[in-house]
């Protein structure tokens, strides 16, 4: 079995487009408030939420 490991790197430019694509998403939900672009932003906050979390595992280990 064969582990991929995920440089810092490579989360620290994952973070970067998530929370990109969490702006638009804010921006979209401001001009054209619905159910639809909340939950887009909600997800957009979950991903971005998810990848700082594994930075910090991956910063640790």
């Amino acid at each position: 079995m064969t582990r991929t490991v995920t440089s810092i790197d490579d989360l620290d430019l994952q973070i970067a487009v998530a929370f990109i694509a969490l702006g638009v998403a804010r921006s979209a939900e401001a001009h054209s408030p619905s159910a639809a672009n909340t939950r887009l932003v909600e997800e957009a906050r979950a991903s971005v939420d998810a990848l700082l979390d594994e930075r910090l595992v991956a910063a640790a280990a």
